[in-house]
């Protein structure tokens, strides 16, 4: 990662944070409707966040902080025009491609055939030929969806570790398959 995309990187989570401050509640949800985006690319976002990232036991999914409406807010105020057009291409051939023939059905199906359409469809977007609208708008999509969700209260407090005001340092501290990683 060179210095300009960990710069833009870090703009990015920057804006999360200061927007998610400004929310009366800790969910996405709470944000406006973005105007040129239709309710049901919200919902059809949404149901693929939490696809992306599904509920544990310990944390909640990315659906249940309505990430749709993050993916949707981001791209229209932080994002060029034309990552927009991508993601709309991607949900398109998205839609297309698995054969439902209706958004709400991807979003009525059980989580375990949800994820193997997304990943049947993520074998496809990583042969897609270089600069492909589509495939490129899904790694968007993908990329917004960890942001948004890591961002969020219940990311950074129930899927990570928070420490609002880290201690000292300790150099090596020993962890498993089940540490959770940091969030300050």
């Amino acid at each position: 990662m060179n210095r300009r995309e960990a710069l833009r990187q870090f703009g990015h989570a920057a804006g999360a944070l200061l927007i998610w401050r400004s929310l009366p509640i800790p969910s996405w949800a709470a944000l406006r409707e973005i105007e040129g985006w239709k309710e049901s690319d919200v919902v059809q976002l949404t149901a693929i966040g939490d696809t992306i990232l599904p509920a544990t036991p310990g944390s909640p999914g990315a659906g249940a902080i309505h990430i749709g409406r993050f993916v949707v807010m981001m791209l229209t105020e932080c994002h060029p025009p034309t990552d927009s057009d991508d993601v709309r291409s991607f949900l398109s051939e998205f839609e297309r491609h698995i054969g439902l023939n209706d958004r709400a059905r991807f979003v009525q199906i059980g989580a375990e055939e949800r994820e193997k359409l997304l990943v049947k469809f993520e074998r496809r977007v990583k042969i897609a030929a270089v600069g492909t609208g589509w495939a490129n708008g899904f790694k968007v999509v993908k990329r917004l969806v960890l942001t948004g969700y890591f961002t969020s209260e219940p990311g950074a407090t129930q899927a990570l570790r928070y420490d609002p005001v880290p201690g000292t340092y300790h150099g090596s501290v020993p962890a498993d398959a089940t540490t959770k990683a940091w969030a300050t």
